[in-house]
């Protein structure tokens, strides 16, 4: 093998670049020089990191409760549970 290649036959392919992947793909190993803090961040932080995972969180403790009470089972304590 010559050196400075890398290993393995080089196969050639028929797959053409797409422009749109491509700059999305550029777009995402720059976001820490493109990112811009902004109102509108701040407010899909606080929807989708806080306030779904929180209400997920709820439902989940809910469902729980309703479980226990079905089957007469003393509830569980869980953190902003309110119980």
């Amino acid at each position: 093998a010559a050196a400075g290649t890398m290993a393995g036959p080089r196969i050639p392919t028929d797959v053409k670049p797409n422009k749109f992947v491509e700059a999305n793909g550029y777009a995402r190993e720059v976001v820490e020089n493109t990112f811009r803090f902004s109102l509108k961040n701040l407010g899909k932080f606080a929807i989708f990191g806080i306030a779904v995972p929180v209400l997920i969180y709820k439902g989940c403790v809910q469902e729980f409760h309703v479980a226990d009470s079905k089957y007469g089972r003393p509830a569980k304590k869980f953190a902003m549970d309110g119980n």
